[in-house]
């Protein structure tokens, strides 16, 4: 059985922003718990998701990343969809400073010996779409984030990965604009389902339905 590691923010941890303080969707309205029971005879399905998690590059966010894949190895796919809160967080968001960020955290990861034996493939997925609800600065965001998909598009064929562009998927979002809402996450387990269940880490390059995919040797 093939085990894959989804390692993300808080639309990866399934965040809730209804009620003052948020809090977290049921586990059976989670994109990664659903996914899990739709491919559990193929694949077993680890999810590591943070609350306003942004594109590790510090010592003590990359060794917590190294824990986690060490806990979960050996794999056959780690996945990253990361980027909504570096974006987000940016007094004047910018995808070129964001995508570059991305850019030098795949790279780093593409060094572990078990990328670099090729024991385990990489998935690249770009964040969901923001809904800018009459809000400037999420306005702002949602056109650096257009931006910024297709940076990591043009990074995936560059280092040879798999890539999957979520904003381009019909995903309902909460009133907040960020953070997918219950039928978001069932809409997004379904895509990902078929992603997992037509993935070939043994091909060169493809494509697999709409996604578009990478796999350079």
């Amino acid at each position: 059985m093939k085990k894959v590691l989804f390692y993300g923010d808080s639309n990866t941890y399934g965040f809730d922003p209804r009620g003052m303080m948020g809090g977290r969707l049921p586990a059976s309205e989670r994109w990664t718990d659903i996914l899990a029971s739709k491919v559990y005879e193929d694949w077993r399905v680890f999810a590591d998701g943070m609350n306003g998690r942004v594109i590790p590059d510090n010592p003590y966010s990359l060794l917590s990343l190294d824990k986690t894949v060490l806990e979960n190895s050996p794999l056959d796919l780690f996945a990253v969809m990361l980027g909504t809160n570096d974006l987000i967080s940016m007094s004047l968001p910018d995808a070129e400073t964001v995508a570059t960020k991305m850019r030098d955290f795949i790279e780093r990861q593409l060094e572990r010996t078990e990328f670099i034996d090729n024991k385990t493939g990489f998935l690249l997925i770009a964040p969901p779409r923001i809904l800018p609800h009459m809000d400037e600065n999420l306005e702002e965001a949602e056109a650096q984030r257009k931006r910024f998909s297709a940076e990591l598009d043009i990074i995936a064929q560059e280092v040879g990965i798999f890539f999957a562009d979520a904003s381009e998927w019909d995903l309902e979002m909460s009133f907040d604009g960020v953070h997918m809402n219950a039928d978001g996450h069932r809409v997004f387990a379904d895509k990902m389902a078929d992603i997992l269940q037509n993935i070939d880490l043994t091909q060169e390059r493809h494509e697999v339905d709409d996604y578009v995919c990478a796999h350079l040797a």
